[in-house]
């Protein structure tokens, strides 16, 4: 009887390296959310059946690591998810090679700083009443961007 793999021996396994690899490049080696090409790149499942590799490509996107971490939160967070409904803005990153990530899904507003070794050190979620606060102020400072 073949012993039962766990998900990250599968993880390990040529035929998902082989996959895993053709997806990035698909992606052009960039992450599909924020277009990050700097980060760690991850292969993210947007359906799992069987083995990793066996999905067929369109159920797969190249994800940084840190889209990758705000898709599974807001995942676990709203049942109904739909990572098309998800928009991530990235600064790029600073002298500390920390990252600044604004998210946006529905009625949620975040904002996450990543430190240089790609873990969230601090975060907010924001009420639907400051975004609407946050889109007025982004709004107005688009519209006299030129002047300054």
């Amino acid at each position: 009887m073949e012993k039962k793999l766990s998900y990250l021996e599968k993880l390990k396994n040529p035929k998902w390296q082989k996959k895993r690899l053709e997806i990035m490049k698909r992606d052009k080696f960039k992450c599909k959310l924020c277009g990050d090409d700097e980060t760690t790149l991850n292969v993210h499942h947007l359906e799992y059946s069987g083995n990793p590799w066996d999905i067929d490509n369109s159920k797969l996107i190249t994800l940084c690591e840190h889209c990758h971490n705000e898709v599974e939160y807001f995942k676990k967070e709203f049942s109904n998810f739909n990572i098309h409904d998800l928009n991530i803005y990235k600064t790029s990153k600073s002298s500390d090679l920390s990252s600044l990530i604004f998210i946006s899904y529905k009625n949620v507003f975040a904002f996450r700083i990543y430190n240089k070794d790609g873990y969230s050190e601090l975060g907010y979620i924001l009420s639907h009443k400051i975004i609407v606060d946050i889109k007025s102020l982004m709004n107005k400072s688009l519209k006299y961007k030129g002047d300054i």
